[in-house]
């Protein structure tokens, strides 16, 4: 997966959005949101671990088995703000 790929891009989206109303976004509300539906479980969790590893969103986050566990985001980066403003 590319971070211009269509899950990356909308999910930070999701992230965005949400935050704008509550202090952080959770994995479970990410995967739960309208926006992210037609992605897969684990496509959303590689996407949101892409985005922290990229410096988009400032989260913390948690694997097991290779797979993330807990992912919760408390805000979207500068580059994460101009990656967005290059996709709308």
């Amino acid at each position: 997966m590319q971070i211009h790929d269509p899950c990356p891009v909308q999910v930070l989206k999701t992230i965005d959005k949400a935050l704008k109303k509550q202090p952080s976004v959770s994995f479970d509300e990410v995967v739960g949101s309208s926006s992210c539906r037609r992605f897969s479980v684990r496509d959303i969790g590689i996407a949101l671990e892409l985005l922290r590893r990229n410096g988009l969103v400032r989260a913390t986050s948690r694997f097991g088995c290779s797979e993330l566990l807990e992912f919760t985001a408390t805000g979207v980066t500068e580059e994460g703000k101009a990656f967005l403003s290059s996709h709308r």
